[in-house]
This record gives C-alpha cells, sequence and structure tokens, in this order.
C-alpha cells in the first residue's frame, strides 16, 4: 500500500494525460489548473520520473506517462465498475422493518402494487417489535408507532392509532350488547390499557381483574378470532376497514379513542436522497392517505392524517 500514490494525484494525472491538457483535467475534476499541476509534480516526485513534458502551450507525455497512462485509466475503471456494481445492488435492495399488525393487517395486502410499479427494487420485510438502530442492523427504513419523536431521522405519518371495539353482528344480538358496560359481561380480545381506557372513556369502571380478556400480540389475530364470534376485540380503526366495509364487523358503540399518537415510516436522514427511499416513502405515503379517506367513509366521521411529523435517534423505541 505504500507504493500506491494519493488517489487525488493518481486522478490528476489520468485526466491530463487523457486531455493531454491541465487545464481541460482540472474542468473536468473541479479543481484549479494550478491544483492539477501541484498533484501530478507531486506524482513524479513520488515515482522519480517526469511524466509530462511541459511546453509553452501544451503538455506532452513522455515515456514514462505513456507508459502508465493507459494503466491508470484501466485501473480507475474498474474501481468504478466495482463501486458501481455495490451501488446497484444497493440501490435496488429495500430492507425494511415493520410492526407485525401492520404487515398482517394493511402492508403486506399492498405491497404488490409497489413491486408492480418499481419492478428493480426487490423488498425484504423483517416483522418486528424490537430496538433498531439503523447503524447497526443494516435496514433502510421502518415503520413504528409513537409520537414521532426520532431525532436524527426523516419521520412522516401514516395513520393514527385510533381504536375501538368491534363484534360480528351476530355476536352483538346473541350477547345483547346495548350499553357499553356490557362489554364487561363478554369475552375481551385486545390490548388491556386500550380497553381500560375506551371504557373510562365511556363512563364504565374498569374490572379489577383481566381474567375474561385473551391478549395476542398482533391485532390481526384479535380480529381473526373475533370473526370467529368468540368474543369482542378493540383495534386499530385502519387495520379494521375491509371488514367493516363488508359487515362482517360492526361497532357495537359509536365512541373511539382517539390516542393522539400515530404509526410512522421512519429512516436516517442521511439516507433521504437515496431513490429506493423516496421511492418507497412516496408510496406509502399516498396508501396510507387513501386508508385515511376510506376509513373516513367506512367508520363515519371525518379524520385528519396523523398528527404532524416530527424528527427523531437512530435507535427507536419500541412500540406498544
Amino acid at each position: 500500500m505504500s507504493k500506491i500514490p494519493p488517489m487525488s494525484a493518481v486522478r490528476a494525472f489520468e485526466a491530463a494525460a487523457r486531455h493531454l491538457s491541465f487545464t481541460r483535467a482540472a474542468d473536468e475534476l473541479g479543481m484549479t489548473q494550478a491544483a492539477v499541476s501541484y498533484q501530478i509534480r507531486l506524482l513524479e516526485e513520488r515515482i522519480g520520473t517526469p511524466l509530462f513534458v511541459r511546453l509553452p502551450r501544451e503538455v506532452r507525455l513522455t515515456a514514462a506517462g505513456r507508459q502508465l497512462a493507459p494503466k491508470v485509466t484501466e485501473a480507475i475503471d474498474l474501481l468504478g465498475a466495482a463501486f458501481s456494481e455495490i451501488a446497484d445492488k444497493t440501490e435496488h435492495h429495500l430492507h425494511i422493518s415493520v410492526l407485525p399488525t401492520v404487515v398482517s393487517s394493511w402492508l403486506g395486502q399492498r405491497l404488490a402494487s409497489f413491486q408492480t410499479a418499481h419492478p428493480n427494487i426487490s423488498i425484504r420485510v423483517h416483522m418486528s417489535t424490537e430496538l433498531i438502530d439503523f447503524k447497526r442492523d443494516a435496514i433502510d427504513l421502518v415503520v413504528r408507532s409513537g409520537n414521532g419523536d426520532w431525532p436524527g431521522n426523516d419521520v412522516f405519518p401514516l395513520f393514527p392509532i385510533d381504536y375501538m371495539p368491534v363484534c360480528t353482528p351476530s355476536f352483538m344480538e346473541k350477547h345483547q350488547l346495548r350499553h357499553p358496560s356490557d362489554v364487561l359481561r363478554v369475552r375481551r380480545f385486545g390490548n388491556a390499557s386500550w380497553w381500560r381506557r375506551w371504557m373510562i372513556e365511556t363512563g364504565v369502571e374498569p374490572p379489577a381483574s383481566n381474567g375474561t380478556e385473551l391478549i395476542f400480540d398482533v391485532q390481526a389475530m384479535d380480529v381473526t378470532t373475533t370473526l370467529n364470534d368468540h368474543g369482542i376485540a378493540i383495534a386499530v380503526s385502519t387495520f379494521l376497514m375491509d371488514e367493516l366495509k363488508s359487515g362482517r364487523l360492526i361497532r357495537p358503540f359509536d365512541h373511539v379513542v382517539r390516542d393522539g399518537r400515530a404509526y410512522w415510516l421512519v429512516y436516517p436522514q442521511s439516507s433521504r436522497r437515496q431513490k429506493k427511499i423516496q421511492a418507497f416513502r412516496d408510496w406509502i405515503i399516498a396508501e396510507a392517505d387513501a386508508s385515511n379517506a376510506l376509513l373516513a367513509t367506512v367508520v363515519g366521521d371525518s379524520r385528519s392524517a396523523s398528527p404532524q411529523a416530527g424528527v427523531g435517534a437512530s435507535a427507536l423505541m419500541k412500540p406498544e
């Protein structure tokens, strides 16, 4: 390695040898003519022989310069090809980390449209609720829930965490669900803290024990169990659109908890210029906007599209 001259000097020589002009080499490299001349002089001193004959209005390669020039050009081309190959592979592979509920209830059924629009980008989906460090985990972007406060990242809101109870029409009729307190008599699925907040907001005293509740880590499981008439689930409104629209599930009560938090698209600010990041960002935001608009018609009330985007750390907090 000690025999390899500084790359700045090598690049100056290669450009000057190709153009047979220090001036045109300087223009190509974004340097001054004096800087090019200086770098070449350093190179000549290092190898111990002149590479150019300097005439009043032109420069010519010496025998050593003619011997060296094609090999240097070939070496630089090989370096460029190697870096381009790596850059192309990086640009065409997108690694994303997404909450399991978001994948199973919303994103999974939409990803095919992104791949149709961008066939050169392959996607690897990592389902996780764990902490993510972009530098350590080789993840391009994530979808997480929270307040959007993750410094050092670009953060975009997708949809709000608004949740409500749902059940099948037959379950509602069978168990005569007429008042919010009636949920205390049936099996409940979903996040215990969500149920507690919903009950408090509807004037129901939460039970001391959660014995009648069955809790899964993925909301899609809550919804599936509810579709089988086994109980009533509480889930994020966005994840219930298909079931509500088809009538397979209904809202036995009108109240929806406005959580104030949201699901967010997050990636490092240093990645914002990558084309694959820009493509996925634009696509998923458009999909989320469409979901928010459809939700307003299905649920029957107007909703704003999530909180304002914050800017946020390379390690993301574990969501609820």
